[in-house]
């Protein structure tokens, strides 16, 4: 179920401050919790990376799409 809000403007542009304000406040407000995410670092050292791939790689790929159900 919906519902409609028939505001005439004055009606719009207080709600509008009100909202705007209320936004702000709560942008600005000081968080109590704190993300403790660090980024992930990359482990691999080798550089070659093509032999940790399957030699039939690419074939396995273009027979994906040749699959009907």
């Amino acid at each position: 179920m919906t519902t409609e809000l028939n505001l005439s403007a004055s009606q719009f542009i207080i709600l509008a401050i009100v909202l705007s304000i209320a936004v702000t406040v709560l942008w600005l407000k000081k968080s109590y919790f704190q993300l403790d995410i660090e980024p992930k670092t990359d482990t691999m050292t080798e550089i070659n990376t093509t032999r940790n791939v399957g030699t039939h790689y690419g074939a396995y790929i273009q027979s994906q799409g040749n699959y009907n159900n």
